[in-house]
């Protein structure tokens, strides 16, 4: 039997380019040959920041009472509303199944819907099958996949939505 892992207290507030250190190492660990250079972070913050909340959004998750940052997350808003794209989410290797992908993917989900978007996308290793049974809990389904869509190695994507506008019916 394993020990679980004790919850943390997390706060998710906007990534700025003092998290960019940190988010970028995370990135690499999390990612390796398909990670985001910091390039890719500091150009998505300066895109977001100019189109406000419309457009999308990085965000990170904090430990309440450290400040350590736990992981990150962020949306692109479809150029033709009412869908988004989670084009990332991460969480630092020490702290996952702690509750901070959850909380991350929570956010992410209320900003959704009080923003009118009702459909929200996703992709995800083939072979990652812990993150597609998380995603399922979360009400995502598959949708399709993208042969070839990752590298090192070259691997599909799985491809998962789920329809906000239901879900709130629910």
């Amino acid at each position: 039997m394993t020990a679980r892992r004790s919850q943390v207290r997390v706060h998710i507030r906007p990534m700025t380019t003092r998290d960019l250190k940190q988010a970028v190492a995370m990135e690499a660990a999390c990612f390796g040959a398909d990670a985001w250079p910091q390039q890719a972070f500091r150009e998505l913050l300066r895109v977001f920041g100019q189109g406000g909340p419309t457009r999308g959004g990085l965000w990170v998750a904090e430990d309440s009472g450290s400040g350590e940052v736990l992981g990150y997350a962020g949306i692109e808003v479809s150029a033709l509303w009412g869908e988004a794209d989670i084009i990332n989410i991460a969480v630092a290797a020490q702290h996952r199944r702690r509750g901070v992908g959850r909380a991350l993917l929570e956010w992410i989900i209320r900003r959704c819907r009080r923003s009118g978007i009702e459909l929200l996308w996703l992709r995800v290793r083939a072979s990652n099958r812990s993150a597609q049974r998380f995603y399922r809990n979360m009400g995502f389904d598959q949708r399709g996949k993208f042969t070839g869509y990752y590298r090192d190695p070259d691997e599909a994507a799985v491809l998962m939505a789920t329809d906000l506008a239901e879900r709130q019916a629910e």
